[in-house]
């Protein structure tokens, strides 16, 4: 709790993502994934005194994060967020390392870690992804039973205003419970020639989902 409340998370979208990103609240959906968003929870504010409230009550005074720049800007916020950690007297110390064997060798193999997500199709498969409790890939490794009977009832839910409900309440958890922390969402953002056609729009992914080869051709 007191390293969520160390992230000054307009700043990170207004400076780092320049614009193209939004507000994150701890939580993998965001409104790109429409009526399954929980719009209703309140987004985390800045809270340095109640940082420090929990990390004098946790006895931790230092932590080591492992950086590799999985995702533009990502290497900024961390530094950000050491200059907040220092401000309250943790001592954060930023270790960086290369993108190259980083998701075999750190992701998931240290105690603090940077990752990047694409977006999913529905929020049920990112969700059940990222923190499922027997999920290989549930990052922080936090497992919660309820969200567990969540998970499989969205799995075959078909009333909108239900899904909702069991949505908000999963996104709920794992914006109080989780050990993830995710302070803005980044756009997804193509650029390509005028003479460059059939790139679909897909927010999957960099230029269609990463798939461009399958639908890209040039106009003479």
């Amino acid at each position: 709790k007191g390293m969520k409340l160390l992230h000054r998370r307009e700043k990170i979208v207004k400076s780092i993502l320049k614009g193209h990103g939004t507000v994150g609240n701890d939580n993998p959906i965001n409104a790109a994934y429409g009526a399954d968003f929980c719009s209703e929870l309140p987004i985390r504010a800045y809270d340095p005194d109640q940082a420090k409230f929990y990390l004098d009550k946790s006895g931790v005074t230092t932590a080591e994060c492992h950086v590799a720049e999985v995702a533009s800007g990502i290497a900024d916020v961390c530094l950000q967020w050491q200059r907040e950690c220092s401000k309250i007297g943790f001592d954060l110390k930023i270790k960086k390392v290369p993108t190259d064997g980083y998701w075999g060798a750190v992701w998931m193999q240290t105690p603090i870690n940077v990752v990047s997500w694409s977006m999913r199709p529905t929020a049920t498969i990112m969700l059940d992804i990222a923190f499922a409790p027997d999920a290989p890939w549930n990052d922080t490794l936090w497992s919660n039973d309820r969200f567990g009977q969540l998970l499989r009832m969205a799995r075959s839910e078909t009333d909108p205003a239900k899904r909702h409900e069991i949505q908000c309440e999963m996104q709920t958890l794992a914006h109080d419970e989780s050990g993830m922390i995710i302070p803005a969402h980044g756009n997804v953002i193509d650029g390509h020639a005028s003479n460059i056609k059939g790139i679909p729009n897909l927010a999957l992914g960099e230029l269609g989902a990463c798939e461009w080869p399958e639908f890209a051709w040039r106009e003479a």
